[in-house]
């Protein structure tokens, strides 16, 4: 875990996000799971409920590394595309007492630590328990027994098949109403983020403003102007300079 230089760049900052970093570092030293970490975040202490080690790893990223970072102002609307048991999400809604959050995850293995997580949230948060895929339908799910890896690409972590309903990325895009907040998208859905991100003409969408994705190289193949930037060699961040419409 801590060969990444990012990750060393976040240990200090782990002390002030993580209320019990001794906790927290013990159980990453010794490659045990945690049932919850408390973090500190701008709008307060928020428990968070782990699935399993991977889940610790998760909380690490995202909390102090920073892998998503987000300011707290201005407030938006966040799409969490793969959003696993909700760390993610819990990241987004705790930054202000605004955000909102719509969250995306068919594997049934982790939703129920979603809906724990984002109980505290249940105002200002949906869950949707299917994929979103580039069309409607329905798929297989090569779920993982850690539940962080599951996707619709087999792979040695990914090989438990199971039958899920999937609903059209660009379609969703369109009916969700984001109560005239600007839009974050975030996609994080196993090898699946290159196809996402090109069924859709982003100039058609002007609210969103921000892709984030866990993948790199995508980012060069979107015609609409933008700013981008590569975080921690694994998360690519881009920023939309227009107000979206088609030229």
């Amino acid at each position: 875990m801590f060969g990444n230089v990012f990750n060393w760049l976040a240990l200090l900052r782990a002390f002030a996000v993580i209320s019990n970093p001794a906790r927290f570092f013990a159980a990453i030293a010794r490659g045990k799971e945690l049932p919850d970490v408390v973090v500190r975040t701008p709008t307060g202490n928020v428990c968070i409920h782990l699935r399993n080690f991977e889940s610790l790893r998760t909380l690490f990223s995202i909390f102090c590394r920073l892998d998503y970072n987000t300011p707290a102002q201005p407030a938006c609307a966040f799409i969490d595309v793969g959003a696993n048991i909700g760390i993610a999400s819990v990241y987004f809604l705790s930054r202000n007492r605004a955000n909102r959050v719509t969250c995306f995850e068919p594997d049934r293995e982790n939703l129920d630590f979603l809906r724990r997580n984002l109980r505290t949230f249940a105002n200002r948060s949906t869950i949707c328990a299917y994929a979103l895929a580039t069309s409607d339908g329905s798929a297989t799910l090569y779920r993982a027994e850690d539940g962080k890896y599951s996707s619709l690409i087999a792979s040695e972590r990914a090989c438990l098949p199971e039958q899920i309903e999937c609903r059209s990325f660009k379609s969703t895009l369109q009916t969700i109403n984001a109560d005239t907040l600007p839009i974050t998208v975030k996609i994080d859905v196993e090898g699946l983020e290159l196809a996402l991100v090109n069924s859709v003409d982003w100039r058609e969408f002007p609210t969103v403003r921000r892709l984030i994705c866990e993948a790199t190289g995508w980012g060069a193949t979107i015609p609409r102007p933008h700013t981008q930037r590569v975080r921690t060699a694994l998360v690519e961040d881009v920023i939309f300079t227009d107000e979206g419409a088609p030229s």
